[in-house]
């Protein structure tokens, strides 16, 4: 993963900047961020049970956790997974982008572990 791929999905300076260039707490947060997993794995199950009202708390919540660590590509797809679970639309093409988008999030973390920022 280049450097401007990383800066997509996960855009350090700003998240840096947000906290006050505390390098520390940011890899703290990071690492917290890996055990949305769980979450995330919550939310598929919410999708297929066609839980809409939980599965909208759950994007919300993960759309929280992206904004505060500038999160961008995963943050983007949040308020419009949200908006579908609200309805009665069909959710499936929202899902695997947001998912492909967590995934892709979840690898630019770990980079991110493995080499932190000064």
């Amino acid at each position: 993963m280049d450097q401007a791929e990383l800066k997509q999905y996960v855009d350090t300076e700003k998240a840096l900047e947000r906290i006050r260039g505390n390098a520390k707490l940011f890899k703290t947060l990071l690492t917290h961020f890996l055990a949305t997993r769980t979450q995330f794995e919550q939310l598929r199950k919410e999708i297929e049970a066609n839980d809409r009202e939980a599965a909208a708390k759950s994007v919300h919540a993960i759309k929280g956790v992206a904004a505060n660590l500038s999160m961008t590509v995963l943050y983007e797809l949040c308020p419009p997974l949200e908006a579908l679970l609200k309805t009665d639309a069909d959710t499936a093409e929202a899902f695997k982008s947001f998912e492909a988008a967590f995934e892709k999030t979840v690898e630019s973390v770990n980079v991110l572990l493995q080499n932190p920022p000064a």
